[in-house]
């Protein structure tokens, strides 16, 4: 997420004129608020390894139709 350059100004300009012991609390808030960021992201998965068992080139005949694989008896 980009900031525009006028409000990162304005930002920066009000930590400078915190006196420093509130500037390393809006650091450790800053460090927070990047930790919670990186906590919602998912980590990346591996791929599923499923074991593959070739049975073979399909008949050309076959047919996947609902009708040819269970008939058409009207259910």
């Amino acid at each position: 997420m980009s900031i525009q350059s006028q409000p990162m100004q304005n930002l920066v300009e009000k930590i400078r004129s915190l006196p420093a012991e509130r500037i390393a609390e809006v650091e450790d808030f800053v460090d927070f608020l990047k930790q919670r960021t990186q906590a919602r992201q998912p980590a990346p998965r591996k791929p599923l390894d499923f074991p593959v068992i070739s049975v073979g080139k399909w008949p050309e005949d076959l047919s996947l139709r609902r009708e040819d694989m269970y008939g058409d008896d009207g259910r």
